[in-house]
């Protein structure tokens, strides 16, 4: 072997353990570190137990459970039951006792006008009942007082349904008949309705030939008859069984 080869040799071998003393200095230089098992290498991250004390999480307040819950959807409430409604009262009816009328002297008699424009005489002297409904309001003689004529309406519906009115001869022209309206009348042959859509004055019955007719007088609020509309000033016989209705008061004529 030639010096200059062994030269050269000499200086790879001793180039190669600097090398290999570099790389052995390279991968010892970080001090080795105590763990567990279980926990992360400080390469990534991870913390000691100490240190996870220390840090900023672990000194945040914990959040209340109940704050957890106000993200998260609430039951809808069960839809509160309707209030019953209170049952309807049962009808009062107050009976007033008319009075007989104090005699007072009659004037001195004047001539007697036509027969067809004679005044109708009110029988205020008759004792009777006046009967209160809810719908309407009407006089009873006394029992014996005055004739009672065939035919009487059934109230059909409403709080005073079941009461039935039946008609009585009055003295004077107009005596066979009875008026109905939202107006005061006469006593023992006016039937008041209190309904606002009836008329004041809305219909008239008159007996004649031993049958009552049936007239209406209202052209705003009509009178119904079985459920047809009567006409103004129209007249119709009542048969047993019929349905009349004024307002919002409905009567069955019954003919006994």
């Amino acid at each position: 072997m030639t010096p200059e080869l062994s030269t050269l040799l000499a200086a790879l071998a001793g180039g190669m353990a600097i090398v290999a003393g570099v790389v052995y200095w390279w991968i010892n230089r970080t001090p080795s570190v105590d763990r567990d098992d279980d926990q992360p290498l400080p390469l990534f991250g991870g913390l000691t137990p100490e240190e996870r004390m220390r840090s900023p999480a672990a000194s945040r307040p914990a959040v209340p459970s109940s704050a957890a819950t106000d993200f998260a959807p609430r039951a809808a409430r069960p839809e509160s039951s309707p209030m019953p409604t209170p049952p309807r009262p049962a009808p009062v009816i107050r009976e007033f006792v008319t009075r007989p009328a104090v005699q007072v002297p009659a004037p001195a008699p004047s001539p007697a006008p036509p027969a067809d424009d004679q005044p109708v005489v009110s029988p205020a002297g008759i004792p009777g009942t006046m009967v209160e409904a809810h719908s309407l309001r009407f006089s009873v003689p006394a029992e014996g007082t005055l004739q009672v004529l065939p035919g009487r309406l059934e109230i059909g519906a409403g709080l005073d349904a079941g009461r039935e009115i039946r008609f009585v001869r009055v003295e004077g022209p107009n005596g066979i008949e009875v008026t109905f309206g939202r107006a005061d009348g006469e006593l023992y042959r006016h039937i008041q309705l209190r309904d606002k859509t009836v008329s004041r004055a809305h219909a008239v019955m008159r007996f004649r030939d031993v049958t009552w007719f049936l007239q209406n007088l209202s052209h705003t609020n009509p009178v119904l008859l079985n459920g047809v509309q009567m006409a103004g000033d129209a007249e119709r016989p009542l048969a047993d069984g019929d349905r009349v209705e004024m307002g919002e008061v409905h009567f069955t004529f019954r003919s006994r």
